[in-house]
């Protein structure tokens, strides 16, 4: 991680969806939790825009435009929104910015919503998906079920779910590249 940043409280905590997400990416191999990410040479801006709420998470344009900011500012390679929601005209013009400098944007594809949920469905966006069968929009699929990843407290444990997906493509794509990963 070259760069770690709160949109939300400033608390800076470490939740399970980030940590998995960021280590699925880029944990680095022989670091004693016995995993590596895909691309372990990846460096991180780790930008958090979201926070637990129950089960799930919540965003809010606002603090997704920040980080989106940031990650563009940063010259972010690779862009991992393992997150999907309603269209949002300020997070699609950001999205429109990090592609126009030649930004690989990666998208969670949400099987439940049209066309796939924003921002995967967003042209030039690479939309990801677990399951064959869950969308004809999706670009890219890859194993959603029993991936292994670091837990918050130093440990590891196997997640399934599209959040996770993406991660593994965004990964693919990050090789030796700066990924900048949505935190939550």
């Amino acid at each position: 991680v070259v760069l770690a940043r709160d949109f939300v409280d400033g608390r800076g905590t470490a939740e399970g969806h980030g940590t998995a997400v960021a280590g699925i990416i880029a944990a680095r191999a022989g670091n004693g939790v016995g995993i590596a990410g895909v691309a372990p040479d990846a460096r991180l801006l780790a930008l958090r825009a979201c926070w637990q709420a129950g089960n799930g998470a919540q965003c809010s344009s606002f603090t997704l435009a920040k980080a989106l900011q940031a990650a563009i500012d940063g010259r972010a390679q690779v862009l991992n929104l393992s997150l999907s929601g309603p269209d949002d005209r300020l997070l699609a013009r950001l999205l429109d910015v990090a592609l126009s400098r030649g930004t690989s944007v990666v998208g969670a594809l949400d099987p439940r919503a049209a066309g796939g949920g924003f921002p995967a469905s967003h042209p030039g966006v690479l939309a990801v998906a677990g399951d064959r069968g869950a969308s004809p929009v999706a670009a890219v699929w890859a194993p959603a079920v029993g991936i292994p990843a670091p837990r918050p407290d130093g440990g590891w444990t196997l997640v399934s779910g599209p959040s996770y997906t993406t991660a593994q493509v965004s990964g693919l794509v990050a090789a030796g590249t700066i990924a900048a990963i949505l935190m939550f």
